[in-house]
């Protein structure tokens, strides 16, 4: 044990003391401060024996043990004198070096024996836990040769609905592939799937064996496939039993120019169908009773109900019994193979006058509000009479279907459309080429119940079956954005909402001012019946329009006119004539006789 300089001035300091307080007590008390410090030096010695014999605390010990030879020096200090006053202090002095090397020592060894319990319990807890892990590693062996072989697990085909999971489990059984994504949402009509597909199968493949997978999927309904947004996408719709089997009511749209497409109807997905009319001419076929006329009324009136769009028409039937109704929204209609040709006739010259106006505003194409003159649709039920009828007798050298055949090859970009309707297709009927319907760029056909017409509308390329349309109503439509032969349901047009819409439109249809209308030729027995009959379709008329109108030269007009007075008057503000009211020219022969 090492003696530090603290040690040795605490042994020589601690006697010191005691020794100068004894003399100090001795003198102020004499032989009772020796008597009290004997005692208490006997006390503290007891304690001292005490505490080592019963082993207790070392510091009480120890410490007893320092008080007591303390005390024994002060008593021999107080009562011997000098002499044995210095023996006492050595001794004393001894005594506490010794004390306290005993005590540091001490505290040394219990700090070590507490040091070597703790690496003691720390190797005890490391040798458990050497063990704990041998253990464990014997249990896992053991339990790893006893146990058999686990079973290889397949693919999960799980999906969020029924139709995700069967459509993952056909796929996999088909290709032994399994789909990275799969996503099912319900419609309207059925559900649609979105299909991302692995690296060994691509939607080509997937596509030639469709078939197989609609099989597989043990559903009643139908599938079309199209391509998704990415390349390793198709996209699977399913149709749910017919949608296209309910009436689909009218809607009425409005339309700010001519340009605006129509609303034909929905297709299988409920969806609305529209068609763009503009610069394209269009081709209505149907047997009859099958909804050709109802499509046909639904397009003219929402034609009608635009400004910039005048509607004319041609209906060589008895009575015109599909375009008779629609008056009230007709600038005119063709009732005879006279007027017919008539119409045909001043399509041309207005063709000529919008070429004209186009050349000197240099464009191509016709824009009612630039170039000053209203888009026009020529409205025709049925083509297959203005053929029969328009050529032959007087028009042989002529014919009607010549005629239209050229319009409607070279009218389209003046703004000019036809809208024609047949319930029977055919070579003749196309001015005896079939050549002529490629300029009908919109096709649509209502059932047929020749299949062999179908050709003669979409030509011979497969899946256009019209006659294998079973409702009335349905109808295929070919056009520049529908390419795809796909059914599709027209709206419902009622004879009440038809008159109601006809009626509505045609109080605020604009009729074309005299001298830049249309003059249809009229027929009649006399020349005054013919000037009257003019009359009364036309309202004022110009001597150059009754002209027209009569087929009379300008004295014949002239004489049937003055012979009609006071029933006729010319009215010279307008350089026009006219019919007086029933009321006036009555009164006027009154007064006249």
């Amino acid at each position: 044990m090492k003696i530090s300089r603290a040690d040795v001035a605490a042994s020589i300091a601690l006697p010191s003391l005691v020794s100068s307080a004894a003399i100090l007590a001795d003198m102020q008390y004499g032989s009772h401060a020796v008597t009290v410090e004997l005692i208490t030096a006997l006390a503290t010695g007891k304690l001292s024996f005490v505490s080592f014999a019963k082993k207790w605390s070392p510091t009480l010990s120890w410490g007893a043990g320092a008080m007591a030879a303390a005390f024994t020096q002060a008593a021999i200090t107080g009562a011997g004198g000098a002499g044995p006053a210095v023996y006492s202090w050595l001794v004393a002095a001894l005594l506490a070096g010794a004390a306290r090397g005993a005590y540091r020592h001490h505290t040394r060894h219990d700090h070590i024996k507490l040091e070597q319990a703790t690496v003691h319990m720390q190797s005890t807890l490391i040798a458990q836990q050497t063990a704990l892990i041998r253990q464990q590693m014997a249990q896992y062996k053991l339990t790893e040769m006893t146990t058999p072989e686990p079973v290889q697990a397949g693919p999960d085909l799980t999906g969020r609905t029924p139709e995700e999971t069967r459509l993952r489990t056909v796929i996999h059984e088909l290709f032994q592939a399994e789909l990275p994504g799969c996503t099912v949402e319900r419609t309207r009509t059925g559900w649609t799937a979105v299909l991302d597909l692995p690296v060994n199968l691509d939607r080509t493949r997937l596509r030639a064996a469709w078939d197989k997978v609609a099989s597989g999927m043990g559903v009643a309904g139908e599938f079309m496939l199209e391509d998704g947004a990415l390349t390793n996408q198709l996209v699977a719709k399913f149709i749910d039993g017919d949608p296209l089997s309910t009436v689909i009511p009218y809607q009425r749209t409005s339309g700010a120019r001519f340009t605006d497409p129509v609303l034909l109807g929905v297709d299988r997905f409920l969806n609305p169908v529209w068609l763009d009319l503009a610069y394209n001419h269009t081709l209505v076929a149907g047997s009859s009773k099958f909804g050709k006329s109802t499509l046909v009324r639904s397009i003219a009136v929402q034609l009608a109900d635009r400004p910039d769009t005048v509607l004319y028409g041609m209906d060589l039937k008895p009575g015109a019994p599909e375009l008779t109704p629609m008056l009230p929204i007709l600038q005119d209609v063709a009732t005879t193979p006279e007027q017919a040709h008539a119409l045909l006739d001043w399509l041309k010259e207005e063709l000529t006058e919008r070429g004209e106006i186009l050349a000197r505003a240099g464009d191509q194409e016709w824009d009612p509000q630039k170039h000053g003159r209203p888009a026009i649709w020529v409205i025709e039920d049925e083509l297959a009479e203005l053929v029969r009828q328009g050529d032959d007798g007087p028009w042989k050298k002529t014919p009607a279907s010549k005629k239209q055949e050229s319009l409607l090859a070279l009218m389209r970009f003046a703004g000019m459309h036809f809208l024609s309707a047949t319930q029977q297709p055919s070579r003749k009927v196309f001015g005896g080429t079939t050549d002529a319907r490629g300029n009908y760029a919109n096709r649509l056909s209502t059932r047929m119940n020749d299949a062999d017409h179908r050709r003669f509308i979409f030509g011979n390329t497969p899946g256009w079956e019209p006659g294998k349309l079973d409702q009335p109503g349905k109808f295929l439509l070919q056009s520049p954005v529908h390419q795809v032969p796909a059914p599709y349901k027209g709206m419902w047009l009622t004879g009440d909402e038809f008159r109601a819409e006809v009626a509505r439109i045609g109080a605020t249809t604009v009729r074309a001012p005299v001298g830049k209308r249309l003059i249809l030729p009229i027929t009649g027995e006399t020349n005054q019946d013919k000037v009257r009959a003019a009359l009364v379709k036309y309202g004022n008329m110009t001597r150059r329009e009754l002209e027209q109108a009569t087929g009379l030269g300008e004295k014949q007009v002239l004489d049937a006119a003055r012979a009609l007075r006071p029933e006729v008057e010319r009215c010279e503000d307008t350089q026009t004539w006219r019919l007086v009211p029933v009321g006036a020219w009555e009164a006027q022969a009154i007064a006249s006789r």
